[in-house]
């Protein structure tokens, strides 16, 4: 483990190398817990480090990352994790900082430790996955205090009362507060320092119980020892985490895969291996997204049938649906887009745009036989009729998203995928 001096030098050192390389435009670093909120991260910690590189060209980071593990392997016992910058998308839903995150669920953790151990060996296997890691592992040097039996039943004292008197003798007890300005500070009462920062000065006071000082001592035994490293649990389930980043590959590429090589694992009854964070995340709004394309292809249906008067009309027009969604989905894959819930969103959005021109042709259509054309001659002079508004309508709006679909600025991957489906789906 490195102090927070050492960590400090590491950073130095860092810091000294990238100004050297020319294709770092900037650096930025971030030593141990700034803010409140942080200190609710198992990953940050007093000695650990944030380190954010700005290159000159995006093409140039993939260059650089391997050149930073190469460095940061030099130091030994430093646990390192390098990721690009995340998606907005990615920030939001994830739970860590990782690119892929699996969790590991049951109830023995001896078996989840055996478990994790050959997940990793199998995600070594992953061409593209790198960085793996487990929150398995040996915490810091502890004092285990052991309560004494005999002693509870000598002095007739609780557990929780001792307990108590050792949080409040280390941490302190709110006495009162001191009040300044709009501001409140609490004013808490605690052991000198010496008395403190030494175990056996500790145990050498006396505790109050029913007008009657008993020492410490005679209560509670201690012993160095090393907890784990983190300890984990959802819905009242133990957890191991396994994280991973990924490089020259993205997380639709490997995903099935690393389901792949989950279901080589011979996990006993009441484990299971799970997708977390924005894969986790992604999956429950797939089924959410699902439904509620299908409810907005529903009320399209009802709308028009309404405004036609006719329940076989309304089927022509949704017949442009698959034509709409083949032509998101391959714009998706020309572009190197994934099928995320952006993308999902974007054709949700679509069904409700892509209808217009068939809404527009069929109409005028209508109009045209109630005048006494045949069918034929309907749609011929419809298609011709109505292929100039049909086509501004198309070229307005995709002119309208290009600017989106390309990407530019902070957050605009938020945007990019779902501009890309409308698009794609308008063209064809």
């Amino acid at each position: 483990d490195y102090s927070l001096e050492q960590t400090g030098d590491v950073v130095a050192s860092l810091e000294t190398w990238l100004k050297g390389q020319e294709s770092v435009k900037a650096s930025f670093s971030q030593i141990g817990v700034v803010s409140g909120m942080e200190a609710l991260n198992p990953e940050v910690s007093i000695n650990s480090v944030n380190l954010y590189v700005e290159t000159t060209h995006p093409s140039e980071v993939d260059e650089l990352m391997e050149s930073m593990r190469v460095k940061l392997q030099k130091f030994p016992g430093l646990t390192f994790s390098l990721v690009k910058e995340q998606s907005t998308l990615a920030e939001f839903m994830a739970f860590t900082t990782a690119e892929v995150g699996l969790k590991i669920k049951g109830e023995d953790l001896n078996r989840l430790t055996i478990l994790a151990e050959q997940l990793v060996e199998k995600l070594n296997q992953i061409e593209g996955i790198t960085d793996i890691a487990t929150n398995i592992g040996e915490g810091k040097p502890e004092f285990l205090i052991k309560i004494k039996k005999e002693a509870l039943e000598k002095y007739n004292i609780s557990p929780g009362t001792i307990g108590n008197f050792l949080v409040n003798a280390v941490r302190g007890l709110r006495a009162t507060q001191f009040k300044e300005l709009d501001k409140k500070y609490d004013v808490r009462v605690r052991f000198e320092k010496q008395t403190r920062e030494n175990i056996e000065s500790l145990l050498n006071e006396q505790i109050s119980y029913q007008g009657t000082l008993i020492p410490l001592r005679e209560l509670v035994s201690y012993e160095i020892a090393r907890g784990p490293k983190e300890i984990r649990r959802e819905n009242q389930q133990r957890e191991v985490l396994v994280t991973a980043n990924l490089r020259g590959k993205k997380i639709s590429q490997v995903a099935p895969t690393i389901r792949g090589k989950i279901g080589e694992l011979s996990l006993p009854q009441g484990y299971r291996v799970v997708f977390s964070g924005e894969q986790e995340e992604m999956a429950k709004s797939f089924q959410s997204l699902v439904f509620a394309f299908t409810l907005a292809v529903l009320f399209v249906y009802m709308i028009m049938a309404a405004q036609f008067e006719s329940l076989k009309h309304p089927f022509l027009i949704l017949f442009t649906l698959p034509m709409g969604l083949t032509g998101a989905i391959w714009a998706l894959k020309i572009t190197g887009q994934s099928l995320n819930v952006i993308s999902i969103i974007g054709m949700v959005v679509l069904a409700g745009i892509v209808v217009n021109d068939a809404i527009v042709k069929i109409d005028y259509t209508n109009q045209l036989r109630r005048r006494g054309l045949s069918v034929r001659e309907s749609i011929m002079e419809a298609s011709r009729v109505r292929l100039r508004p049909i086509l501004m309508t198309t070229v307005t709006t995709t002119l309208g998203l290009f600017p989106m679909s390309l990407g530019f600025g902070r957050g605009a991957e938020l945007q990019q995928p779902m501009a890309i489906a409308v698009i794609g789906g308008l063209l064809l």
